[in-house]
This record gives C-alpha cells, sequence and structure tokens, in this order.
C-alpha cells in the first residue's frame, strides 16, 4: 500500500499534532506500508537536503526514518502567518494526484477535498468534535462521506467518532484510534529518586506532575488554585509550548501565592518520561473549559503517557477521559472545576500510599495495549478494508 500523508504543519515544532503526525508516518512506515510525509518547508531548511531535513525531524521527536518526506514551499516559505495552510492545502494535493498513490491520508479537510476532486481516494483524521464544534460542517461531512471514493474518518476518541456519526456519517466509515506511546522512551525505566535527581529535583516533596501545553484554552490555572489550597504538596508543571505561557502561569501562581508550584517549561517528546517517573501523582487538570467551551482536547496524548509511566492518575470527570481511565481502577476521577476536590482526592493518595500503588500498577498494566505500533496496526487494516470495499464499487 502507498500513500501520502499530508500536513500543513511547521516541523519539527512543540504541537502535539505534529508529533501525532509523524510517529504514525513512522510507525505505517515500519509495518511495510509506503508513506510520503508532503509538508511544506520551513525558511530555515531551504537550503537542507531532503536526507538532512528527514533527520533533523525524526530525531527531534524520537522516531525511525521510515517514511520519504517530500516538501515544498509555494509562494514563499512556511512562516508565523501561516499562508501555506491554503497555499499548501491546495497545491499538495494536486501535486499528490501525479503520483499513483492508494489514497491521501489528511487531519486538514482541504486536500481531501481536492483529491476526491481529481478522482483520487481520501481518508481524513481528526481529534476534534467537528460537528458539534462547527455545526455548518455536518452537511458538509455527510455530503463527503456520501462519495465513493472517501474512504472513511479516524478519530482519536469514541467520543468524537460518535459526533460525526450523529452528523450523518454512516458507522463503517468512522473509527476510534485511540492515539499511543512508545515504551523505547519510557526505557530504562527510573524510580522516583533516580529521576528526581537526574532533574534536579526535591527528593523528599510529595510531588504532583502535570506535562502538557498551558495556553489559555487548556485551563492550566486550576493546578495553581490546587496547589494554593494544598501547600504541603509540590506541583512542577513541564510544558509551554511558548514563554509566554509560561510566564502566564508563573506569575498566576506568583499573584496567588501558591509557592508550591514549579513551572518549567517546554521539552521534547521524548525528553518527558523522566519528569513522568518523578512523580508521586500525575494530573489531568479538571477542568471542563476545553470540552466545554472549545470542544477540544479530548482524549490528550498525555493520557497514554501517564498510564505508561505507571503512577497514580487524577483526572476530570469527564466523557473523553471515560473511555480511558476508570475511577478507583486506574485513577482517581473529580468533578471538572472543583479544585477543592482535586486537592482532596491528592491528600487521599499521599495518605493512602497503598490505593495509590493499586492505581498505578493497574495504570502500567493498562498501558500496554495502547502502543504507537498498536495503533499503527489498527490504522492499516482499516485503511487495506475501506480500500476494498471502495474498489468494488468503482
Amino acid at each position: 500500500m502507498r500513500i501520502c500523508t499530508i500536513c500543513d504543519d511547521h516541523f519539527p515544532s512543540y504541537w502535539t499534532s505534529t508529533h501525532q503526525v509523524v510517529t504514525t508516518a513512522s510507525h505505517l512506515g515500519k509495518l511495510g506500508v509506503s508513506v510520503d510525509f508532503m509538508i511544506p518547508t520551513l525558511a530555515k531548511h531551504l537550503l537542507l537536503k531532503s536526507e538532512k531535513k528527514l533527520r533533523k525531524i525524526c530525531e527531534f521527536y524520537g522516531v525511525e526514518p521510515s517514511f520519504q518526506l517530500r516538501d515544498f514551499f509555494t509562494v514563499w516559505p512556511t512562516n508565523r502567518f501561516r499562508v501555506e495552510k491554503f497555499t499548501h492545502g491546495v497545491t499538495a494535493p494536486v501535486l499528490a494526484s501525479f503520483s499513483d498513490y492508494d489514497l491521501i491520508y489528511s487531519r486538514n479537510i482541504l486536500p481531501v477535498l481536492i483529491t476526491l476532486a481529481r478522482g483520487g481516494r481520501a481518508m481524513f483524521e481528526t481529534y476534534r468534535l467537528l460537528p458539534k464544534e462547527y455545526p455548518y460542517t455536518a452537511p458538509l461531512f455527510r455530503k463527503i462521506a456520501a462519495h465513493p471514493r472517501f474512504l472513511g474518518i479516524t478519530t482519536h476518541s469514541e467520543l468524537s467518532r460518535q459526533s460525526f456519526i450523529e452528523a450523518g456519517v454512516p458507522p463503517e466509515k468512522v473509527i476510534a484510534l485511540h492515539n499511543g506511546y512508545d515504551p523505547r522512551e519510557f526505557e530504562p525505566e527510573l524510580s522516583k529518586a533516580d529521576a528526581r535527581r537526574l532533574l534536579g529535583l526535591p527528593e523528599n516533596d510529595f510531588t504532583v506532575v502535570y506535562t502538557g501545553h498551558m495556553t489559555p484554552m487548556k485551563g492550566v490555572e486550576i493546578l495553581v488554585d490546587i496547589a494554593k489550597l494544598a501547600p504541603e504538596l509540590s506541583f512542577v508543571l513541564v510544558g509551554g509550548p511558548t514563554e509566554a505561557d509560561v510566564n502566564r502561569i508563573s506569575s498566576y501562581a506568583k499573584q496567588t501565592g501558591a509557592h508550591n508550584v514549579h513551572v518549567l517549561g517546554w521539552v521534547t517528546p521524548n525528553r518527558v518520561p523522566p519528569y513522568l517517573y518523578a512523580a508521586d501523582v500525575l494530573i489531568i487538570p479538571p477542568t471542563g473549559k476545553p470540552l466545554r467551551e472549545h470542544h477540544r482536547t479530548v482524549l490528550p496524548i498525555k493520557v497514554f503517557n501517564y498510564l505508561a509511566a505507571g503512577r497514580p492518575i487524577v483526572t476530570p470527570d469527564l466523557p473523553d477521559t471515560a473511555e480511558l481511565l476508570y475511577d478507583g481502577v486506574n485513577c482517581l476521577r473529580v468533578p471538572a472545576d472543583h479544585a477543592d476536590a482535586a486537592a482532596t482526592a491528592l491528600r487521599r493518595l499521599a495518605d493512602d500510599p497503598l490505593l495509590a500503588g493499586e492505581l498505578a500498577a493497574r495504570a502500567r498494566e493498562d498501558a500496554r495495549g495502547y502502543t504507537w505500533e498498536a495503533r499503527a496496526r489498527k490504522l492499516k487494516a482499516f485503511m487495506e478494508e475501506r480500500l476494498e470495499a471502495s474498489r468494488k464499487i468503482s
């Protein structure tokens, strides 16, 4: 099977979506799928050879170069104005149509539409609840789904999948494929003491760790509110992605007097595991803001890394994380937007090492089914199934 993955993001970059796309391409390639990765050229990479660009991208994300890089620029190289979201979205599928691909795979709907218009086969991927986030798109997805060369939609959660089915997309054309983690990134396994010595963190504090973005949409401020309510605990926040995000959270902690909050900034994905190993508890911001206001952050990738680290998890009681995190089994679930309930749950884990150990052990066990390799195998099977169905129709 020969596919072309079209993406208009900057590579490499700190956005989680770029990590997910590159990792998927790499693991499909390792399974024998011929993958061309078609992206816009960064201005600073204009003079680099393709082999060196590919190596830099793969080293940044910690993946194997088992796919081919096809990067180019249209009007001008990619930059902060993101004009290439349109220019690349139009040009890439046209260029791809001159090659013998079995399908075009993209998280951008524009290449999908152009591919179908030019007689090719396409598949769309998203983590979002697009028909709910943008209700006017529901008729569009119904129409696209009826196209004989539109193979289907892959979502990152069952919650997202159901939003498309409710919009009228046939269930057989939508599959929920949970994301995953790379076991190699978690080797060697570190004890809390070893991880803290490596990172220069206090060895005796009961430490709550968050890793991820701190953009305003994420509602990370609630972690500062929780820290204020639990001054005996230490909170370590690793992320960003921008300096402005880090400064915003740091300033909020200072304003509220939460001196037990330590904001460490962003690190590349393959440097995250030691911070997870250093934790007594891993926390997902217990806020409903992303889902309530934006229909976003549906089952974030950090969930899989949290499980793999084998630490107890505190998470908001929301429908996306409920697909993988079960209260009293591999986590403690708390009401969203109630900082006091989260502080109580953290104190409970600090006071009950037996419970914390049981949750951690189950989390590590559950993680085994959610590797990137396992996801790639399911995705490859879905692509082959939908290709066969499409060819029978045509």
